[in-house]
């Protein structure tokens, strides 16, 4: 046993050094903003130079829109020729501001940046290099003394931040400036912030240059649940359609437009799955787990176990999770809270769920929806399944399943 612990450990610090050993890529944005969108400021790049100039009071972003990251490091250098509010967004989303005013709708309510931020704030010294929840919790962990001793306040300077997993670090000039653990947010997108807050002046600019990233993509043994050819793992029930096109699984209504899942054959205690869907309309969906599939004479299929809810509506309860035929939501859906927000209508969009013992939390698209410890918890072990609950009407395509094993 001791042995086999010793090979995991190492086989582990391998994929922690394979994926150290990712080439940086260069985003520094080109003069063309490419690759990148100006949410409010005036962006400009000269000589591998962005500048973001916000007038008074005005927050503005950058947002680096080739993709969204998990894990990553980035190494980048920045300046404020007059000191002024900046910060470094990562695993973030521009969102509609919740809770909504009276008569706004999601169309209508004006967004802001979500997630965290790497603060620059060179009017206070102490402030720079501390780690915020951006537009949330406000400050989480303050930048150690030592790393503020290096900042300069006109110059350059270089900040290093770097998330893998549930661990946030951010360095000021090669100095660690603070390492804090948390997960509300596991992925998202990062953004450049120029904050002309407070100013004397009409306005002020932040300067970054030399943006260097790192993708480590999702650290850990993450293994396949669909091979994106076949059916191979998986279980039909009931009489509504699955197939398999251009590597995506597709759900569709059956001729009876009833109740259907597909189902692992394998269980499983403790995990962490993720997937992404893409719900082609009307209908209503999910994502089981500690599941058991029994039929009805009648070829009924009837499931006991737990789901991610996955569902169309804007604001959505997608996340959520419930218990078919007994509880019911084991946290009633809050229409007030981020994650109702963070689901894309039409478009793509990743559930994760993870359980350890009587816990669940679950995420969409990197936003934490619940964390819930089950005192009520009767099923702990079972098979992921995909619903299509009466019928789904439109239909749901699902690709990029994996599973992490604790």
């Amino acid at each position: 046993m001791k042995r086999m612990v010793m090979v995991a450990a190492v086989l582990a610090g391998m994929a922690a050094l394979a994926a150290g050993a990712q080439e940086a890529e260069d985003i520094t944005p080109t003069t063309d903003l490419s690759g990148w969108q100006a949410l409010g400021g005036q962006w400009t790049v000269k000589d591998g130079v962005v500048s973001g100039l916000a007038r008074k009071d005005e927050n503005a972003w950058l947002l680096w829109t080739a993709r969204e990251l998990a894990d990553f490091e980035l190494i980048l250098e920045f300046r404020t020729p007059v000191p002024t509010n900046g910060g470094v967004q990562f695993r973030s989303h521009w969102l509609p501001r919740v809770p909504l005013k009276e008569g706004e709708t999601a169309d209508t309510a004006p967004k802001q940046m979500y997630g965290y931020q790497a603060n620059i704030e060179t009017r206070q010294r102490a402030a720079t290099g501390r780690l915020v929840d951006e537009n949330g919790r406000g400050p989480l962990a303050e930048a150690d003394e030592a790393a503020l001793k290096t900042l300069k306040q006109k110059d350059w300077n270089t900040m290093t931040v770097r998330a893998v997993g549930n661990l946030l670090e951010i360095s000021l000039n090669g100095v660690p400036a603070v390492k804090y653990e948390d997960e509300a947010f596991i992925g998202g997108y990062l953004a450049l912030q120029s904050f002309a807050w407070d100013l004397q002046g009409e306005s002020a600019a932040v300067e970054y240059r030399n943006l260097k990233l790192r993708d480590l993509g999702r650290t850990g043994n993450w293994r396949a649940l669909f091979d994106g050819k076949s059916f191979d793992g998986w279980k039909k029930w009931g009489e509504e359609e699955w197939s398999i096109e251009d590597g995506t699984i597709v759900g569709r209504c059956g001729p009876k437009k009833s109740e259907g899942y597909l189902a692992t054959i394998e269980t499983w205690k403790d995990f962490r799955v993720r997937g992404r869907f893409r719900m082609l309309g009307e209908g209503n969906y999910g994502l089981f787990y500690h599941s058991t599939i029994t039929l009805r004479e009648d070829g009924y299929p009837v499931i006991a176990g737990l789901q991610g809810e996955v569902a169309p509506e804007y604001p959505s309860p997608t996340g959520w999770v419930y218990e078919s035929y007994k509880r019911g939501w084991l946290e009633k859906p809050d229409m007030n809270r981020l994650a109702a927000w963070a689901l894309r209508p039409g478009a793509w969009n990743e559930i994760e769920i993870r359980s350890q013992g009587n816990r669940v939390t679950t995420w969409v698209n990197g936003v934490r929806a619940v964390d819930i410890t089950d005192q009520g918890q009767q099923l702990f072990e079972g098979s992921f399944a995909l619903q299509l609950h009466t019928g789904g009407s439109a239909g749901i395509m699902w690709k990029d399943l994996y599973v992490l094993n604790p």
